[in-house]
């Protein structure tokens, strides 16, 4: 199987997978709106739907690449079982210790922002996200987690009227 078979096969369940999600699975398990800001749907939608076009754009680029026959061997030592491939050089195999410095943070957000609230944990997620994209200026980075924090803040609390969470202390 080449690469762009396997790339067209993964892009269609995304587009599957997201349609599930938005048809069936979202308007089940989201609970009531509860008459005050954004829906609770909203950032369901609003990502499946990010999801599902990031995949159609990447189909219609497989497809254009297939079709103008722009779809080129591989170069010498890469990916010897691939007989075709879309050109484009910025493909490799998964780097778990770079999704790890992404996805242990996330976690950790999740979980900070019920113990110590939404200000503090949000900024030391920005802080800690930036160094492990390799930003090392700390005045820089402090800067940007704290207009980030509170315009988020801001928007959230005045622009939508949802609370945000405070620390839980007992």
């Amino acid at each position: 199987m080449t690469r762009i078979q396997r790339e067209t096969i993964a892009n269609l369940l995304i587009v599957g997978f997201g349609l599930f999600m938005l048809t069936w699975a979202i308007p089940t398990y989201t609970p009531p709106y509860p008459g005050y800001g954004a829906s609770p749907a909203l950032v369901a939608n609003v990502s499946i739907g990010v999801m599902m076009a990031m995949a159609g754009l990447s189909l219609v680029r497989l497809l254009l690449a297939l079709f103008a026959g722009k779809a080129l061997p591989p170069q010498e030592g890469e990916f010897p079982d691939d007989a075709q491939s879309t050109g484009f050089t910025q493909v490799g195999r998964v780097n778990l210790y770079h999704l790890a410095l992404f996805i242990i943070p996330c976690v950790l957000l999740i979980v900070g922002i019920e113990y110590l609230g939404y200000v503090p944990t949000a900024f030391l997620f920005l802080l800690v996200l930036q160094y492990a994209i390799g930003n090392r200026n700390w005045f820089k980075m402090t800067l940007f987690a704290i207009i980030a924090v509170a315009v988020m803040y801001v928007i959230m609390r005045y622009g939508f009227g949802v609370p945000v969470p405070g620390p839980q202390l007992f």
